[in-house]
């Protein structure tokens, strides 16, 4: 998955470049290594280890801690390595999390949808309800005080043959022959149809749900294909495809998990809803298969190689044989750990025992597929919606990317009766589009939902301060506008393109000349430079567009999400492992109190960061530039280094952009010069982003959980994990 390039061989390019690259290892053909890295005078695997090895041996530490009663250990030895990720290998920059209050008009019925930060149920459709109209603070408090009492404990007993039920005691009720949804005393008529708006297209693997890691395909495809369970509205574990389940741990300490499976699940054609066969306990096995044969060049196979027993020896056994020119479809599989005992019984086999194991299965690789329907297919297997079978809550029936798309009930959906809404419709919005954009849809009839921007002056004060101002997101001044409280699922970061291969410009004035690009490719191998953006960007600046006078709400200064994971601490109660890893910046910054959650943070420092220093800044861009120097890297006349950054395609934005890169460069005195390079359309910022790697910083992307473990962060940024690509490996 790697993209390397076939250049001129090293001499030929070190003696032809006026620009010292440092020592180099004349033993190492770098001829077949990406342009940059010949250049450099170092392999791409070499400069992987230098960036990320110091992250990733700490990050060993953690992982390698798998028992369920050494829990605590292994979280503190995690927080020691999330640290070191971000404030001494300074390999990301994280900077938002959308914790805190927004303030929204919705016409759906609050606390009904399922309820997750991690794996693909947040972004379900199924249990939401439509009204037709707006949700009062009278009805949402009502609504909400049912559901706050409303909880029943999930069964935890196993029946006679050892399985645990997984059956949703939480489920929500069913609309009344009269149409109406009742809850929390109150009755609501329901609409039918459902209409949003969404910002990105489907791009990269699209359909093909065994290799995607981007949310904006899965946002799509889990709102059509279910796999073992799914999460309830309270965020508990229920059953999906799976009934109940039972886990044994074993005398070599891995853990086998049996599942039951529900015999009336259909898969169906996407593209005419015709019935072609019931889910069965092999469309599991089939997905792990694919997903670990490395002829498919999954994004999540270390997902599922980190947890199954064998998984790993298959994977690189599919390796081997590709690399060996023979079929790594005819690797054996038997060693796996994943086994169809009969048509509706499920074993997985994890490598040890995994007390989050059964959150992992709301994610993608774990979703089924039939393989007599790829067979049919071939290659075009997951290309679009048409080219995969549907056992979820919705078909994808009409595609116009850039405009629209309709997502119509399965009629043969096996849970029907929790589908509240037969047609939802998607409708664009392009990275241009003004702030007050959805506010105008909404009350124009086009969707049923907004939240409200700060940077639409009209829709703030009609909705949120009111007439006399004193209307806050907490508390809305419109009766129909609501305070709405979230903990924030991704975690959003700034990160460096290490191995660039792509200088695309729209404007030629930004071009960067070979020895420019060298430069800059020199510049971010230092931890101090680095640090500087770490500890220069005001990212408070930039998100009082969104959240004026409580921005720090938002900010967010570590990796991993809050509320995903506690851990029983020695004093016995129970503790946020996010909590961990304030202990350590604490510890090691000198500080006392700091929270690196912005909305913690917030309630003894105010609307503050804890992080932004331009003095510190300062200080690390002065020693970089030193060193760069002082080693021969690089010379005087290579200052300032040239960062190109993807900008933000609406204008109002990228003024509070430039204005945070402004103080950057202020702070570097002449060690950095921002490029802000403005993609030109949506499909270009997709691209850019997410596929060619255009830029040398980024704060475009993140990551979202995707089980209830801290290691569902902290693997993406370990040599060969899910986020390295982002970075250029």
């Amino acid at each position: 998955m790697k993209k390397t390039l076939k250049l001129l061989g090293l001499g030929a390019i070190l003696a032809a470049s006026v620009v010292s690259c440092g020592p180099t290892n004349s033993e190492v053909d770098l001829t077949e290594e990406p342009e940059i890295c010949q250049k450099l005078g170092i392999s791409q695997k070499d400069l992987e280890k230098e960036i990320l090895g110091d992250y990733t041996a700490k990050y060993n530490v953690g992982a390698a801690i798998v028992d369920s009663t050494r829990t605590l250990e292994r979280y503190k030895a995690f927080a020691e390595a999330e640290y070191d990720l971000i404030y001494e290998s300074a390999i990301i920059v994280p900077w938002l999390s959308q914790s805190g209050y927004s303030a929204a008009v919705s016409k759906t019925v609050p606390y009904q949808a399922g309820k997750a930060s991690y794996g693909l149920t947040a972004d379900k459709y199924k249990n939401v309800v439509v009204t037709n109209e707006a949700m009062t603070k009278e009805k949402r408090a009502a609504v909400k005080a049912a559901y706050d009492s409303g909880a029943q404990a999930m069964p935890i007993t196993a029946d006679s043959e050892g399985f645990i039920s997984l059956a949703n005691v939480n489920a929500n009720p069913v609309v009344g022959a009269d149409g109406k949804y009742t809850v929390g005393g109150v009755s609501f008529d329901t609409k039918k149809t459902l209409n949003v708006s969404y910002a990105s297209d489907v791009g990269k693997a699209k359909y093909n749900y065994l290799t995607n890691t981007w949310t904006y395909n899965s946002q799509k495809y889990t709102n059509m294909v279910d796999g073992l369970v799914e999460n309830d509205k309270y965020g508990n574990i229920v059953g999906a495809i799976a009934t109940k389940y039972k886990a044994v741990t074993n005398a070599d300490g891995s853990q086998t998990w049996t599942f039951k499976l529900r015999n009336d699940a259909k898969w169906v054609k996407n593209s005419d809803g015709s019935e072609y066969g019931v889910v069965k306990a092999g469309d599991f096995v089939n997905s792990i298969k694919y997903v670990l044969n490395a002829l498919n060049a999954s994004g999540t196979a270390s997902i599922v190689t980190g947890l199954l027993k064998g998984a790993e020896e298959y994977n690189a056994a599919t390796l081997a044989a590709i690399e060996a020119g023979q079929d790594a479809n005819a690797v054996d599989f038997s060693g796996v750990g994943a086994k169809a005992v009969d048509d509706f019984t499920l074993e997985l086999t994890t490598k040890v025992e995994t007390p989050y194991f059964l959150s992992s299965l709301t994610y993608s690789p774990f979703l089924p597929s039939s393989a007599q329907y790829m067979a049919e297919v071939g290659t075009k297997w997951g290309e679009d919606e048409n080219h995969i079978l549907v056992n979820g809550a919705f078909r994808q029936t009409e595609t116009t990317l850039g405009s629209k798309l309709v997502f119509t009930k399965n009629d043969k959906y096996y849970d029907k009766d929790h589908v509240y809404i037969d047609t939802l419709v998607q409708k664009f919005i392009d990275g241009t589009a003004g702030p007050d954009t959805n506010r105008k849809r909404y009350e124009a009839g086009e969707v049923d939902s907004f939240t409200v921007s700060a940077k639409d002056k009209e829709g703030w004060k009609t909705y949120v301060t009111g007439e006399d101002g004193t209307g806050t997101q907490r508390d809305p001044a419109n009766p129909n506008c609501n305070g709405i409280l979230s903990s924030g699922g991704s975690t959003y970061i700034g990160y460096y393109n290490f191995i660039r291969q792509n200088w695309k410009y729209n404007d030629n004035s930004l071009r960067k000349t070979d020895e420019e690009r060298v430069a800059t490719a020199q510049a971010l191998r230092n931890k101090n430079f680095r640090k500087g953006f770490l500890y220069g960007l005001d990212v408070l600046h930039y998100l009082s567009q969104y959240k004026p006078g409580s921005e720090a709400e938002w900010l967010y200064r570590s990796y991993t999400n809050r509320e995903l994971t506690y851990a029983t601490d020695t004093d016995g109660k129970s503790k946020d492992y996010g909590e961990y890893v304030d202990e350590v910046y604490n510890r090691k910054q000198g500080t006392t109190g700091v929270s690196l959650s912005g909305i913690k943070n917030a309630e003894t420092a105010g609307n503050s960061d804890p992080v932004f220093d331009a003095s510190k800044a300062t200080k690390y861009f002065s020693d970089a530039k030193k060193a760069l120097i002082d080693s021969g890297t690089l010379k005087e006349s290579d200052f300032p280094i040239k960062v190109d950054v993807i900008a933000d395609m609406e204008a109002t934005t990228r003024a509070y952009e430039e204005e945070m890169y402004s103080k950057l460069e202020t702070a570097s005195n002449g060690v950095v010069d921002i490029q802000l390079n403005v993609p030109a359309s949506d499909d270009e910022n997709q691209d850019w982003g997410s596929i060619s790697n255009n830029y040398d910083f980024s704060m475009w992307s993140g990551w979202g959980p995707d089980y209830a473990d801290p290691q569902t962060f902290l693997h993406t940024m370990i040599v060969g994990g899910d986020m390295v690509e982002q970075l250029g490996f």
